[in-house]
């Protein structure tokens, strides 16, 4: 009997890029209750040793909202009506993108050590990271509706699309963190250079001003005009202040775009995941 040669193979056999990518799905959907679980640990361990504990989850965004009313509606005394809901309508969200992106950044670095015990997909660190930046933001919501105490009448039922806007930020939020968490394990100055464009992408995004002013400013200089235009998180920032803050319909086109964009980024992302994957434990 004939026999036919079969080549071997150590792990799993090659795949092209599509299958890689399915795997890699089908693995995150087979492991949700270790993200959830990673994401659940990562939000208690952020405040577990504080005294006010979980309540800073709610304190914390209200902080650095009132930071923020005092150096821009007191200090520099901004003529928006209903300022503290002007700002936090923007800078909640841009909170929850620094939060995923800096944490998703350092998530698979931060876990060198359980990498090096345990067999387990990587992609579920910075997943994990990305989901547990969403849980902050959604208890970063509760001061939001206590806003809407002092100005009841900004209340709309555009309000309720939220979750819309929430859903095109995560879509455009989980590939960066999954790009940068592979790149930081083998560049360390990229952690140090988000931190640094973080900042900068703050003051080319509508959070502190509206969009309308910004790009009056930055008509007067062509390249902030472009960084502006071509920011996703500028449209995405001004879809929860008109939805928030305006009560009118967001720039379905824009989201629609940035929504567009950031599936083939996703793919392109965790495709490149993958192929460094192999190389984490021994670079760590």
């Amino acid at each position: 009997m004939a026999s036919h040669p079969a080549s071997l193979t150590v792990g799993r056999p090659r795949r092209g890029p599509i299958g890689t990518v399915r795997d890699s799905i089908l693995s995150l959907v087979r492991r949700r209750r270790l993200i959830w679980y990673l994401a659940e640990s990562s939000l208690r361990k952020r405040d577990g040793n504080s005294l006010l504990g979980s309540l800073w989850l709610v304190l914390d965004p209200t902080l650095q909202l009132a930071i923020y009313y005092l150096v821009i509606g007191v200090i520099l005394q901004r003529p928006e009506p209903a300022f503290p809901l002007f700002l936090f309508a923007a800078i909640l969200p841009w909170r929850w993108f620094t939060m995923a992106v800096s944490s998703g950044t350092e998530s698979v670095r931060r876990r060198s050590t359980v990498m090096q015990q345990i067999a387990f997909p990587h992609l579920v660190l910075p997943v994990a990271a990305v989901t547990a930046s969403l849980g902050s933001f959604v208890f970063g919501l509760i001061p939001l509706a206590g806003i809407y105490l002092l100005y009841p009448d900004r209340l709309s039922a555009w309000a309720l699309l939220t979750p819309i806007v929430m859903i095109v930020q995560l879509a455009w939020i989980a590939p960066i963190a999954i790009l940068l968490s592979a790149l930081n394990v083998f560049y360390r100055d990229i952690g140090n250079l988000v931190k640094h464009a973080l900042r900068l992408g703050f003051y080319l995004s509508p959070a502190l001003f509206s969009y309308e002013r910004m790009q009056r400013v930055a008509s007067e200089h062509p390249p902030a005009e472009v960084i502006l235009n071509a920011n996703p998180m500028a449209w995405i920032l001004n879809a929860y202040r008109d939805l928030l803050y305006f009560g009118r319909a967001p720039d379905w086109v824009a989201l629609a775009l940035v929504t567009l964009a950031s599936i083939p980024f996703t793919l392109l992302s965790i495709y490149l995941f993958r192929r460094m994957s192999p190389s984490f434990v021994k670079v760590l």
